[in-house]
């Protein structure tokens, strides 16, 4: 690992300094341009020099604590495999409730249409009975089909809402299979 420049010793201190310096010279607007890029160039090199001091500095006491203590490693990647895990689910989570959603607009507009029809059924069907003449018996079992179809319609639409309620309890797929937090090795 390099010197610290200034002899300060704190390599964050020297750090942030160099990066004041860096917008410093960035924002200065008094200076000629010839040597205003040499001393942006200085500045700029200075602070990536700090940089790679800070990142060899961490990177060293990483390898050290991996040394020494390993299963704060292990411990580290197992948060990590949690965060992950639980942004995963809370994503199908998500995905769930917009296929419900979905689910519940299609079994709507399904509704709907049956009802429509069942509408238009109903609608035709006094119009033919007023262009002929019927007997009274034929036109009582026009209306009585008529209301049973109307009946059937409405029982489909319910049965048809009740599967679109079963769909949404039903429960949601199991967890995926935990690997095993120990592997072993040759």
């Amino acid at each position: 690992m390099a010197a610290p420049s200034n002899g300060s010793g704190n390599l964050v201190e020297e750090f942030e300094e160099s990066f004041q310096a860096c917008l410093n010279v960035l924002t200065k607007q008094e200076a000629s341009p010839c040597v205003e890029k040499e001393e942006v160039k200085v500045e700029v090199e200075r602070f990536i020099d700090l940089a790679r001091q800070m990142e060899a500095f961490f990177l060293q006491k990483r390898f050290l604590l991996s040394a020494m203590r390993p299963e704060l490693l292990v411990k580290e990647d197992n948060n990590e495999l949690k965060c992950e895990l639980q942004r995963k689910e809370e994503l199908l989570r998500r995905h769930y409730d917009k296929i419900s959603q979905w689910q519940n607009l299609l079994a709507d507009l399904q509704g709907h249409t049956v009802y429509n029809k069942c509408q238009q059924q109903s609608a035709q069907a006094p119009q033919a009975v007023q262009q002929a003449p019927a007997p009274q018996h034929v036109v009582q079992q026009s209306v009585q089909a008529q209301q049973m179809a109307a009946a059937a319609a409405a029982q489909q639409a319910a049965l048809q809402q009740q599967a679109a309620l079963q769909q949404q309890q039903v429960p949601r797929p199991p967890h995926p299979p935990a690997y095993p937090a120990t592997v072993q090795r040759r």
